[in-house]
């Protein structure tokens, strides 16, 4: 890419950042390419979802085994500690203890070898920033994964009717994203 080429399209870029920022005090390094993924790490990343998805089923009803005693009961002690008392019986509820969050957001971490997931959220920090990157670089380069609203139309077929988001303390960086 030519050099004038380059400094336009990160001059681009700084234009479209939105006024409010992405991310609480935080600096940005830009680059006027996105990310490459190959192929291989992009059909990783498409079943990965649905792969976090049974992991989560899973650890959630080993959870509820432990609390009705059929598995040790070290599992249920050790998720809830720390939590309020109000919290763990709200959770162990009939009629939501088997729910399941409806985002799930791995920190993936890049290695020579693949990748390894380093914590798996279910709080959609970080959609807001991946939709503006889509939008952004989309203007640059037709084959970004998910196309220009790839990321809000995902979001949105999780809440079809919208919803409220809710930023706890702990969170409250994300709060110019979203």
């Amino acid at each position: 890419m030519q050099v004038e080429a380059h400094d336009e399209r990160l001059a681009a870029i700084r234009a479209a950042f939105p006024k409010e920022g992405l991310f609480a005090e935080k600096e940005w390094l830009l680059s006027p390419d996105a990310f490459p993924i190959d192929k291989k790490f992009l059909a990783d990343l498409e079943q990965l979802g649905h792969r976090l998805f049974v992991f989560q089923r899973a650890c959630n009803q080993l959870y509820q085994l432990s609390v009705k005693g059929k598995q040790p009961g070290w599992i249920a002690r050790y998720l809830d500690a720390g939590k309020p008392k109000e919290l763990i019986e709200f959770s162990r509820r009939k009629e939501i203890r088997d729910d399941l969050p409806r985002v799930i957001r791995p920190d993936l971490i890049l290695t020579e070898n693949g990748y390894i997931i380093a914590e798996i959220d279910s709080v959609p920090g970080g959609i807001g920033l991946t939709a503006w990157l889509n939008q952004t670089y989309s203007k640059f380069d037709n084959a970004i994964i998910g196309g220009t609203n790839g990321m809000l139309g995902g979001f949105h077929s999780v809440l079809p009717n919208g919803g409220d988001i809710v930023i706890s303390q702990e969170s409250a960086t994300y709060r110019p994203e979203m």
